[in-house]
């Protein structure tokens, strides 16, 4: 409990960095008919803003991952923070499409820091409880993204600007830099917790980077990929094949993040005593594609709303997760382990945006959500192969904790 005490404002300085990242990481696509306006372009031209996003991500986040075990989480993330700064001050006051293409790298460095800094932080934190200490990044998120909404419909009745939706998360970011100036954060010389169970009592045989390993950051090109597609894509299918008005499609992602909230504080409290994390990785998959399968029959604004509810429920909280149970298995090289899985992701930020904006230059939105069901069945298989080979390799007894960072030092 002293150590818990001793760094939570730290802890609260960084889920307060990540409520203001839910908004800035959906913020292009919420403002796509602005940004379209402003640049003289299209949705497909809007869609390529957000993969150069995540192509600054991918650029740097795997070096960030070596980085952050070396200078320090605090440094990270406070560079994280100025970069996303000048991503949301920037955006709306940019003379140029292409300037803001240069302006949309910044962004995704900002979450290559970020993330590295943050995770392997939020489990030295918090080391009994890392599992549910990451996946309450998840709820955060959700909150930031189901605000996001709210506040662009606010400004559109209003005729206010609408680059005062990147502000506000701006401010946010700068307000976190200064408190980050006096939060304390464990040295590195003390990350590994004394009377802790040693990691390698708990397997039965050795991990492979290159099976298990390339399992888990595969996981986190599919599980953040399934969210790009979500937070960019419901409203335009809500639009266009429900035939919903803007205001109502754009609380589609308002339900959808609600949904993540509520799931992931059950999670987080189920992480704890019931439910093992890697379960998670295995069920919530193959939930999320039968609730976008319903999604796609939908016919009704009602139907839809239920539906994009229930994606963001069995969306939720997998990618945090296969961090957690990635760092179990390489429990010595957390923030590398960390930028792996980044880099995963950061070629889904990069490359699905790219790939979906294609398909709706080409095609329609109905192709977007075949591809989210491709994307979500790969998904399935990896969580089941997960799933599998965690439960042949690591030996728990009936009396031992199943929080999945309990030891993953």
């Amino acid at each position: 409990m002293e150590r818990r005490n001793s760094y939570l404002f730290s802890a609260l300085c960084c889920y307060t960095i990540y409520f203001a990242f839910g908004m800035a990481y959906i913020i292009l696509a919420q403002n796509m008919t602005f940004l379209q306006h402003q640049f003289h372009t299209d949705s497909a031209g809007v869609s390529f803003m957000i993969a150069a996003f995540g192509f600054g991500r991918l650029c740097t986040v795997f070096i960030d991952g070596i980085l952050v075990d070396r200078i320090g989480r605090k440094r990270m993330i406070m560079i994280g923070c100025i970069f996303m700064a000048l991503f949301l001050f920037g955006i709306p006051l940019a003379p140029s499409y292409y300037a803001a293409l240069c302006i949309a790298i910044l962004g995704g460095l900002s979450i290559a820091c970020l993330d590295t800094g943050t995770y392997p932080s939020l489990m030295e934190f918090f080391p009994k409880y890392g599992g549910s200490s990451t996946v309450v990044l998840k709820a955060i998120i959700s909150l930031g993204s189901a605000l996001l909404p709210l506040v662009i419909i606010f400004l559109s009745r209003n005729g206010l600007f609408y680059g005062l939706s990147f502000f506000l998360p701006a401010l946010i970011y700068v307000i976190a830099f200064l408190l980050l100036t006096k939060a304390p954060f464990p040295k590195k010389e003390s990350a590994i917790v004394s009377g802790e169970i040693p990691p390698h009592a708990r397997f039965k045989g050795k991990p492979k980077l290159w099976l298990e390993g390339l399992a888990f950051i595969l996981i986190g090109f599919t599980a953040p990929g399934l969210l790009y597609i979500m937070g960019t894509w419901l409203p335009t299918y809500g639009q266009s094949v429900i035939g919903m008005g803007l205001d109502s499609s754009l609380k589609l992602v308002s339900y959808y993040n609600i949904g993540a909230i509520i799931s992931v504080v059950f999670l987080a409290l189920l992480l704890m005593k019931i439910i093992r994390p890697v379960t998670i990785l295995a069920a919530f998959p193959v939930a999320s594609f039968l609730a976008t399968v319903l999604f796609m029959f939908s016919r009704s604004a009602v139907l839809a709303a239920v539906s994009a509810f229930l994606i963001g429920v069995f969306t939720a909280g997998v990618f945090q997760l296969c961090i957690a149970v990635f760092c179990e298995f390489f429990w010595n090289r957390k923030g590398t382990v960390t930028g792996a899985i980044d880099t995963a992701t950061g070629i889904a930020q990069a490359g699905i945006p790219f790939i979906t904006g294609v398909i709706i230059r080409y095609s329609d939105i109905q192709g977007v959500f075949v591809f989210s069901l491709c994307v979500n069945g790969l998904g399935i298989l990896l969580g089941l192969f997960v799933n599998y080979r965690y439960r042949k390799l690591i030996a728990r007894s009936e009396d031992e904790p199943v929080q999945a960072n309990s030891v993953a030092k």
